[in-house]
């Protein structure tokens, strides 16, 4: 993995998302009787702005850097033409959280406990020194992954619902068009990106890191790659998305009382993967692995 670079790339951002974004007016009933023309406006913009002028914010760095480059990738990859049927993608509103170590970051499928939507979150947990503990390279591939959870939830043609499996079909189809990775259904990335997403790296500089897939099985994710320790089992490892088991042999076909999800395997051959029978059944593009209470689709 390369060190982290100190500056971050240049990515001009457009002087509009600055702006005040208005939309159509609408009427509100005020306490004193008569009805008020009450402005609407995008907060997007602002809540930017302020996010790179707070001095005193342990992220305003990361956060400028990451703002700066949603931009790009909106830009350049995920809605690059401008269309006369519809609105443009919105831009994302990124916060951090320390969240469980396991997970990089989140999107809020919902309005946030602040009224606001298009949320991003990163888990400050990997952010050591200022920097993300994966350098530049993971910290964008991640952000992006966030991102296409956004085009998904406004222009996709099979948005997830919370609750619900969050990477399905349509999701990784489109990362796999950008050149990620994802896993179906769980959402880890087991390779490092390739593609058009390498291409814009290296147009700003950012090498990929080194990586050898490992004979015999995949790990996880590319980032717990010479990381972690394997263990010696020879037990198959599968998962329903709330708890793992291992076991000896080469099918298994169980449901978990606790969540509903059909149990699919993490590790060998992991191509074929069972999905939801019965009336719970959702669309045949969803995958059974990922389905939480959780509002946020989580990577």
């Amino acid at each position: 993995m390369p060190e982290v670079q100190n500056a971050a790339p240049s990515a001009r951002a457009h002087p509009a998302l600055f702006e005040r974004r208005k939309v159509s007016p609408r009427r509100e009933q005020s306490p004193f009787g008569h009805a008020a023309l009450i402005e609407q406006h995008d907060p997007q913009p602002v809540i930017r702005q302020h996010a790179e002028e707070a001095s005193d914010w342990a992220y305003r760095e990361q956060a400028a850097f990451l703002y700066r480059w949603a931009v790009v990738f909106k830009d350049r990859l995920l809605d690059p033409v401008l269309l006369t049927d519809r609105r443009r993608m919105p831009d994302p509103v990124i916060s951090f959280e320390r969240m469980n170590v396991k997970v990089l970051a989140a999107y809020t499928l919902i309005r946030n406990p602040q009224g606001l939507l298009y949320e991003i979150t990163l888990n400050a947990a990997h952010i050591v020194d200022g920097q993300w503990s994966y350098g530049q390279w993971g910290e964008l591939e991640t952000l992006l992954h966030e991102q296409v959870h956004l085009w998904q939830q406004n222009f996709g043609e099979h948005p997830v619902k919370p609750g619900r499996a969050y990477h399905n079909r349509e999701f990784v189809d489109k990362c796999e068009s950008l050149g990620l990775h994802p896993l179906l259904g769980v959402g880890c990335h087991i390779k490092p990106a390739d593609g058009i997403f390498e291409l814009l790296m290296r147009e700003h500089g950012i090498e990929r890191p080194q990586w050898q897939e490992e004979e015999g099985a995949k790990p996880l994710d590319w980032w717990s790659s010479g990381k972690e320790r394997r263990g010696s089992s020879t037990l198959s490892k599968w998962s329903c998305g709330c708890q793992n088991v291992r076991v000896g042999t080469k099918e298994f076909h169980a449901q978990c009382l606790n969540c509903g999800n059909v149990f699919v395997r993490l590790d060998g051959n992991a191509a074929e993967q069972p999905r939801r029978t019965g009336p719970a059944a959702e669309s045949p593009l969803e995958s059974a692995h990922l389905i939480s209470s959780s509002p946020r689709a989580r990577h």
